[in-house]
């Protein structure tokens, strides 16, 4: 009577066996269609900030590790791939380069203006206007569709570099960086400001025109996400790109 589970279990451990070559196989496939497609996208860091994930998370998927969906999206939308054909090997494979040099992206475009100055109220829920832009000029910039927003600049305090006027191109792709020219909300205004962290864990928020002073803030008042009222300075994105008024 013992025979048959014996059996029974040694054909278990066989299906098991098999069922994990079949799913090594398909983690091996789908490295290798990543591989391919960040080869020819760019550098791996080029890739990762397309995509909204850390350079080193997509440096151990090229080694193997097993790649949620969610991020697979996202790398197949930064390297302009189908997400059926990263995943399964299945439909058509690429939006090739010609094409995608060629294709315009739909991003937010918000009628507010951040201020270059002492700042502005921003409205409660703005609501965005859709433009369109170059997928090419976004795959330049590093930039995908989902995370770009585009706003205008009021005010002096960030000149020369940037002038009333000016349309900013964003990325608001959440990072743990704070530092260079960033969009973010504090206290109900809306502002564009040079960060710059301290090792004291503060953040100097700087104005590029001397005529305005410099403030600093504790490094654990900012935050990304929208706006919750309370004391937190919420970043909303980081300066890519911007468009400068000619008069």
């Amino acid at each position: 009577m013992t025979a048959i589970p014996e059996k029974s279990n040694e054909k278990n451990k066989t299906m098991q066996h098999l069922s994990e070559r079949g799913q090594n196989r398909q983690t091996e496939e789908l490295v290798l269609r990543i591989r391919e497609v960040v080869e020819r996208s760019g550098t791996q860091k080029q890739v990762a900030a397309r995509a909204g994930i850390p350079a080193s998370t997509l440096s151990e998927y090229l080694k193997g590790r097993e790649v949620k969906l969610s991020l697979a999206a996202r790398i197949a939308e930064a390297c302009g791939v189908s997400l059926e054909w990263l995943a399964t090997g299945k439909d058509t494979p690429v939006t090739s380069l010609a094409q995608t040099q060629t294709e315009s992206a739909e991003i937010d475009y918000y009628d507010e203006e951040a201020s270059a100055g002492f700042g502005r109220c921003a409205s409660d829920a703005p609501q965005p206007q859709q433009v369109s832009i170059s997928r090419q000029f976004l795959h330049e910039l590093c930039l995908t569709p989902n995370y770009t927003i585009m706003l205008k600049v009021a005010g002096d305090s960030m000149e020369p570099t940037l002038k009333a006027g000016d349309r900013l191109i964003l990325n608001t792709s959440p990072s743990h960086f704070l530092s260079g020219v960033t969009v973010f909300v504090s206290s109900g205004q809306l502002m564009v400001k040079r960060l710059s962290p301290r090792a004291s864990g503060t953040v100097m928020i700087i104005s590029d025109n001397d005529r305005y002073p410099p403030q600093e803030a504790e490094i654990s008042r900012f935050r990304w996400g929208k706006p919750d009222g309370n004391d937190s300075i919420t970043v909303i994105g980081r300066v890519a790109y911007r468009l400068q008024a000619m008069s």
